[in-house]
C-alpha cells in the first residue's frame, strides 16, 4: 500500500512535499535558510523558475482583499 500525505503542502509552487516550519517543506526551509532569505517570502519563488517574462508570482489575495477595505476613520 503506497503512503500518501493527507495534510497540508508546501506553500512554494512546484513543490509536493508535506509542510513543515514557516509554511514550507524541510528542503524548501533549509534552502531559504542556507540563501539567507526570509521563509515566508521564499515560498512566492516556483520550484522551476520563472518560465517567461509573463510568469509571476502567485499572491495570497484573501489576505490582500483584507488589506485593501478602508481604514477607520478617525473620531471627531
Amino acid at each position: 500500500m503506497p503512503i500518501t500525505s493527507t495534510g497540508p503542502v508546501c506553500a512554494r509552487r512546484g513543490c509536493r512535499f508535506p509542510q513543515w516550519k514557516d509554511t514550507l517543506c524541510n528542503r524548501c526551509w533549509r534552502l531559504a535558510f542556507m540563501f539567507g532569505k526570509d521563509p515566508l517570502l521564499f515560498a512566492y519563488q516556483p520550484l522551476d523558475g520563472y518560465r517567461d517574462e509573463r510568469d509571476a508570482v502567485e499572491l495570497p489575495w484573501e489576505a490582500i482583499t483584507g488589506l485593501l477595505a478602508e481604514p477607520p476613520q478617525p473620531e471627531r
